[in-house]
């Protein structure tokens, strides 16, 4: 590249296959990139976008060896024959889960670190990260450990320590993965600003297609170690939505809509096809007013048969106080219940005191007030040996779950513990490895897995036990949307075994497709319950907490102002059928 060329990152005909692999991880990739552009890049699982990202720092091929075809070029270097450290002072790298890079005792050390180690004067460090932890709002949290901080705020502490070295180019892999709606905010926000405020150039590889519609200048779709789209992100987003669903990927809902009724011969295909919320609504006004559509008055039918379908109480929660060593109260007099066959989804921001709630159901924690009662045991006076029989705990990081040499192994851990015989410890295994398609993985190392892949080894982990109750915390937390479904769909076939299923989620798509019934948690408290149905049609209570319905429920909530739609839709299926009357 030429001196002072708008083009910072080049690549040309770009192949790489790691070491040992009998495959290419990136196949003949060209891609350019201007300074000053926000690039986000989306793909499923195994698609190469993490491949790429490393190439642009230089730990493709340096720190992993394999094999590198074609030219990569950064700020007019030469990948192949710059250091990493001289590229990690251009090109900074924040990963998806911030505490894997999070090494120091305080905010402000692991800001200074990286200029400590470049040497600056004392008085250029201490300005300079006063300067980039004000810059995204946590000069206030200099002293606190980073991992006493939420998800968002870690993420912001990560990215605060590669703004403090002043990078030209950011490099995000999945920044908001492991973020509730108010961190992705907060960290979409940060990336606007540094892109127009700073003219920074931003590559961000996301599955949140829609939240980064909003600040992504191009986007680029990978598959199978290939580029197969590239546009703006509405050009992708509105032609392509049943290519991106297709794909695995999570495609915007109202594009997907607008698609499947053209498909399906209920309308004309439209010269634009709608994006946002807004453009939704007027497309869908002008064709109700037309009466080119009309509404269908068939009640909808509740998912998983409704609030409380299997009947009794197996686990009760009365006035229940938690507090941590340390003074901090996450609960604060909880009431609740779990039914029978529930399929209950428990939502809320971080720290709203979820997961605090649920491991008190198999006594990971126990009450500082108030009482727990699963299957009638209290849980102050029984044994965790003994209710983990009962219920079964899924981690949301399935590497702080497994611990052992090989899967078969780690699945036979946990009946082996509680006195199941070898005979039907392997018929289990046998079964259960068959259910989540892991059967070819029981030889293999856990830590070699990919993330789906670790997250169905930790799933049957648990299922091996055999318990009644199945609680997943977060169990989709960075997976992509593919296999998001095919966890959750797990679920549904265990649930429809007579399992039943408790899951922490942000994703308010799987609550309204899979719960019967729905908990919303805020500050320690029980904000709303009931069905989903009932709890998104609550839009004013759940702003309060920055929740938001699915994009679909939005949709057909403001259309409802004008004609007579009495449901709450929860679902695209259940938006074409209300629409497959128009005529």
């Amino acid at each position: 590249m030429e001196e002072g060329s708008d083009i910072v990152i080049e690549l040309r005909n770009v192949s790489y296959k790691y070491p040992g692999a009998d495959f290419y991880a990136l196949r003949d990739i060209s891609l350019r990139v201007k300074r000053g552009e926000v690039l986000l890049i989306t793909g499923p699982t195994g698609a190469g976008k993490t491949t790429l990202c490393y190439i642009l720092n230089g730990l493709v091929p340096h720190f992993f060896g394999g094999t590198f075809e074609g030219e990569a070029r950064v700020l007019g270097y030469n990948v192949l024959e710059t250091p990493v450290g001289f590229l990690a002072t251009k090109v900074g790298m924040v990963f998806s889960d911030p505490l894997s890079q999070l090494v120091s005792a305080t905010v402000e050390d692991e800001v200074a670190f990286g200029l400590e180690n470049l040497g600056l004067p004392e008085e250029e460090i201490v300005r300079r990260v006063k300067e980039a932890l004000e810059y995204v709002g946590l000069y206030h949290l200099r002293s606190r450990p980073p991992y006493t901080l939420s998800g968002g705020e870690q993420q912001a502490v990560a990215l605060a320590s590669i703004l403090v070295m002043d990078p030209e180019i950011y490099v995000l892999d999945e920044p908001t993965a492991n973020l509730d709606p108010i961190g992705t905010l907060r960290i979409l926000d940060l990336l606007k600003r540094l892109s127009r405020e700073r003219g920074k150039t931003i590559i961000v590889v996301e599955h949140k297609l829609e939240e980064m519609a909003e600040i992504a200048d191009r986007m680029i779709v990978m598959n199978g170690g290939k580029i197969i789209a590239e546009g703006t992100p509405r050009e992708i987003l509105t032609h392509q939505a049943e290519h991106l669903h297709g794909l695995g990927l999570e495609a915007a809902h109202i594009p997907l809509l607008v698609q499947r009724l053209v498909g399906k011969g209920v309308i004309k295909k439209p010269d634009s096809i709608p994006l946002t919320l807004s453009e939704g609504v007027k497309f869908f006004d002008r064709l109700l007013s037309s009466g080119e559509l009309t509404i269908r008055s068939e009640k909808v039918q509740e998912p998983n048969g409704g609030a409380g379908a299997g009947g009794e109480p197996i686990i009760t929660v009365e006035n229940l106080v938690h507090v941590y060593p340390g003074g901090t109260m996450a609960l604060k007099g909880v009431s609740m219940e779990v039914y029978r066959g529930d399929f209950l989804a428990i939502i809320g921001q971080n720290g709203s005191g979820k997961t605090t709630l649920v491991k008190h159901f198999n006594g990971l924690l126990k009450p500082t007030q108030g009482k727990v009662r699963v299957f009638g045991m209290d849980v102050e006076e029984t044994p965790t040996s003994e209710l983990v029989k009962r219920v079964g705990y899924i981690f949301q990081d399935p590497d702080r779950q497994l611990f052992t040499r090989r899967v078969r192994d780690e699945l036979a851990f946990g009946p082996k513990n509680i006195g199941v015989p070898p005979d039907e410890i392997e018929k289990r295994i046998k079964d259960v490895s068959r259910k989540l398609r892991i059967e070819h993985l029981l030889d293999r190392e856990p830590y070699s897995l990919g993330k789906g892949e670790k997250q169905r080894v930790a799933i049957a982990s648990i299922l091996v036990m055999n318990p009644e109750v199945v609680i997943l915390d977060e169990p989709t937390t960075g997976q992509d949307p593919r296999n998001r479904r095919e966890i959750m769909d797990t679920m549904k076939m265990l649930h429809k075994e007579g399992k039943t299923i408790v899951f922490i989620t942000h994703d308010m798509n799987l609550v309204a497709e899979y719960a019967n019934r729905c908990i919303v948690m805020s500050d320690g408290k029980i904000l709303l319950q009931g069905t989903p149905r009932e709890v998104f049609s609550k839009v004013d209570i759940l702003r309060t907490t920055r929740l938001k319905p699915p994009t679909i429920t939005s949709l057909f909530m403001e259309l409802s102002k004008s004609y007579p739609i009495r449901e709450t839709i929860l679902t695209l299926d259940e938006a074409i059928r209300m629409f497959e009357g128009g005529g």
